[in-house]
């Protein structure tokens, strides 16, 4: 049984719910474990679901252990790596057409660098923006094959916007792009 009080207050609205004692005592524990209240954890869990469900399973997705993925990306040759990394473009346009957002380069920032970071764990994502100036940062520790394939996959985005990347820094397992936003769009 769900009530909401309609008051908005900051932003939030009160909703009481009824939790089985089960689910209550798991979240408590997870609550006290991470140091966060208990609403400040459901708000994040609710919203990284909703956020999963709208962004990323919008199309149909798999949900392996990293172990297994990279050993399947290990075994796939290099062109046929460079032929999946090419389809991204048209992978986001169409999940982005279901949502509703536009395919541009801050939209792609958000809306698809960031989930992905965030819930998908292909790579962890930084990005600095200053004036005209973009450094897209992307680091994984999925393995030298995925790190291929994360550069060919990012290269085909950006250039699918017509931009000119002026930069690309490699060492390891991180990726630095920097560019210019007023030189290309």
């Amino acid at each position: 049984m769900m009530s909401e009080n309609l008051e908005n207050r900051a932003g939030s609205h009160r909703v009481t719910l009824r939790l089985p004692n089960s689910v209550s005592s798991v979240l408590k524990k997870e609550a006290e474990k991470r140091d966060l209240p208990l609403n400040a954890l459901i708000t994040k869990i609710l919203f990284k679901n909703v956020s999963f469900d709208m962004q990323i399973n919008a199309l149909p997705a798999v949900t392996m252990s990293d172990f297994l993925f990279s050993r399947m990306i290990d075994k796939i040759p290099d062109s046929d790596l460079e032929e999946i990394a090419k389809e991204g473009p048209d992978a986001i346009k169409k999940l982005f057409a279901i949502q509703g957002i536009e395919y541009k380069l801050d939209e792609i920032i958000e809306n698809h660098f960031v989930v992905m970071s965030k819930y998908c764990g292909w790579f962890s994502f930084g990005n600095t923006i200053k004036n005209d100036k973009y450094r897209l940062i992307f680091e994984t520790q999925l393995g030298s094959k995925w790190m291929q394939f994360i550069i060919l996959y990012i290269i085909n985005i950006l250039e699918s916007l017509r931009i000119h990347i002026e930069s690309k820094t490699v060492h390891d397992n991180v990726v630095i792009f920097s560019f210019s936003k007023k030189n290309n769009l």
